[in-house]
């Protein structure tokens, strides 16, 4: 019996968590099995400059950028919160676990606890994971509906001087604005998303037309007026309308998902065949299978099979994946998600895989 007690005494222990940290680290199983892997030059401290990504810091410190919650301890709600670093901080790396901290700014275990602060000065601006200037628009715009026609939703219903299109500075007429809401985004009626290997239906994708001012505020029956603000599109009656979002700062730390987690490019955005570094992709993952803002996700190209002729006879053999890149997930939606690639020696294509890195 003491020895059975024993037993389990040692299993628990093995599975009790690391002290410090609340949950474990959002990596996938496999990273935990290897020891973190410095970058071959990696410095002993670095001073953060205003242009820096989270990103890039963490390939000058590691071989796997995606494993930078490791090395800073962080638990499972700090990697959901942003991770606020600012320029003129300066990061020390201590090879011995390794672990980075801010110094001067230390808490408990010689690691910083990244959390919002109030700072006076313009440059005090948190740092991005990513480049912003490639996902600014994505965070706002495109959007992905899982209903094709949501019931009540507001939409076009006429244009100034019975006109059938309409652009920028010109007047349209909308039924269901909300009151209060004085921003609003113009989307063409949604087209079906699938999954290019399994067919399944995904979502919708609404394409952004422009965004529209309410002029005068409608009730009942009354429709009200807006002015288009901008266009990038023509807008027609029947278009829909939704509140305009607001572009934060994406400071979410890269991670790994789950070791399980893989999918595919659903497609590549505004319909191109092909993209590479810093291109816009969609992915057949979403908050249901547990993907969020700050995944990375490696790219895999199918090489399809061969057929192998041998004395007549005919052998069909699957070649392997290849691994060519990473992408970092930033904007997830219920089935599906964007991410921005980051890294890849081949165009990323449709059907493309992405598997935990």
């Amino acid at each position: 019996m003491i020895r059975i007690i024993s037993v389990l005494l040692v299993a628990l222990l093995a599975n009790a968590a690391v002290p410090g940290f609340a949950a474990e680290p959002a990596t996938a199983a496999a990273a935990r099995q290897a020891p973190v892997q410095l970058a071959d030059n990696a410095p002993d401290t670095y001073t953060v400059v205003k242009g820096d990504t989270l990103w890039d810091i963490s390939g000058k410190f590691l071989k796997q950028p995606w494993r930078w919650p490791e090395v800073w301890r962080m638990n499972r709600e700090q990697i959901r919160n942003p991770h606020w670093i600012y320029p003129g901080q300066v990061i020390v790396l201590d090879r011995n676990g390794p672990t980075l901290s801010i110094r001067g700014s230390q808490g408990a275990g010689g690691t910083v606890k990244l959390e919002p602060r109030a700072y006076a000065t313009p440059l005090d601006t948190p740092l991005a994971s990513v480049p912003m200037r490639a996902i600014q628009g994505f965070l706002v715009e495109p959007l992905i509906v899982e209903d094709e026609a949501p019931r009540d939703l507001a939409s076009v219903v006429a244009i100034q001087e019975s006109r059938v299109i309409a652009g920028a500075g010109d007047t349209i007429f909308a039924k269901n604005i909300t009151p209060g809401i004085d921003l609003w985004q113009v989307y063409r009626r949604a087209t079906p998303i699938n999954d290019p290997v399994s067919g399944q239906l995904l979502g919708y994708e609404a394409k952004l037309l422009g965004t529209a001012r309410v002029i005068t505020q409608g009730s009942g029956n009354q429709a009200s007026a807006l002015q288009v603000v901008s266009s990038k599109h023509e807008i027609n009656s029947g278009d829909r309308l939704l509140p305009a979002g607001k572009a934060e700062i994406l400071s979410f730390p890269p991670h790994a998902p789950a070791a399980s987690t893989q999918g595919h490019v659903v497609s590549i955005y505004d319909g191109l065949e092909e993209t590479g570094r810093y291109g816009v992709v969609m992915l057949s993952l979403g908050k249901a299978q547990g993907i969020e803002p700050g995944h990375v996700m490696a790219l895999y190209r199918n090489r399809g099979e061969v057929a192998y002729k041998l004395d007549g006879k005919a052998e069909k053999y699957e070649l392997p994946e290849e691994r060519y890149g990473l992408v970092f997930v930033f904007r997830v939606f219920n089935n599906l998600a964007y991410a921005l690639v980051l890294d890849s020696s081949e165009p990323v294509r449709v059907a493309d895989s992405v598997r935990a890195p």
